[in-house]
């Protein structure tokens, strides 16, 4: 893996729930701060079949925008997955997302359901 280029730190604000095409589909929101932004804000997306609701790894989905120090917004959208750590209520992510300014970057950390917060590492991911 790269050499790190910053962390990031968020926290969940709120979660909704829908169905599609036979399929439970969970987004959760997210706010807070990483290197190099003052703020940030994204959704986690992860769809599976209803039958697949207990499972313990997967597939998912970010969209966020982000306002960096020097006042520029930035939008991202990525893929990843997420695992559940073997006896714990903590998801591993790691998610690549491609920003609108061309960077690429890629969010690997932990999801904390007891604290409700999701932090990490960022890498260069061109």
């Amino acid at each position: 893996m790269a050499d790190t280029i910053g962390t990031f730190s968020l926290k969940h604000t709120g979660t909704t729930y829908g169905s599609t095409d036979g399929c439970l589909v969970t987004n959760a929101n997210f706010e807070g701060s990483a290197t190099g932004y003052v703020a940030g804000f994204g959704t986690l997306g992860v769809k599976q079949k209803l039958a697949d609701a207990s499972a313990t790894s997967g597939t998912c989905t970010w969209a966020g925008q982000a306002f960096t120090e020097d006042g520029t917004t930035l939008g991202g959208f990525g893929n990843g997955t997420w695992q559940q750590k073997p006896g714990e209520s903590n998801w591993r992510l790691d998610i690549t997302i491609d920003a609108s300014n061309g960077d690429r970057v890629r969010m690997v950390g932990v999801l904390d359901l007891a604290s409700r917060s999701f932090q990490g590492e960022m890498f260069d991911a061109k």
